[in-house]
């Protein structure tokens, strides 16, 4: 199972993704569905084609672990 770490980037509204994994999948997306849709399109390009199973080859399995910190000001 490959692991996809993503990130809120509360300043630039908008989740980071990458891999270490998957190296060279860098991802950016304004929502976590999307950026889940952007690596299952990416992900193909970055792994080897499995020639030793052909078309039954097993699905690719993909953990996303999302981390979200929000900061909320005062009431004075």
């Amino acid at each position: 199972m490959y692991q996809v770490k993503a990130y809120w980037d509360a300043e630039a509204r908008i989740w980071h993704g990458d891999s270490c994994d998957l190296p060279g999948l860098s991802v950016r997306a304004a929502t976590m569905e999307d950026l889940i849709a952007d690596v299952r399109d990416r992900v193909l390009d970055l792994l080897p084609p499995d020639r030793q199973w052909g078309s039954s080859a097993p699905p690719i399995s993909i953990s996303f672990i999302a981390s979200r910190s929000e900061q909320i000001a005062r009431r004075y």
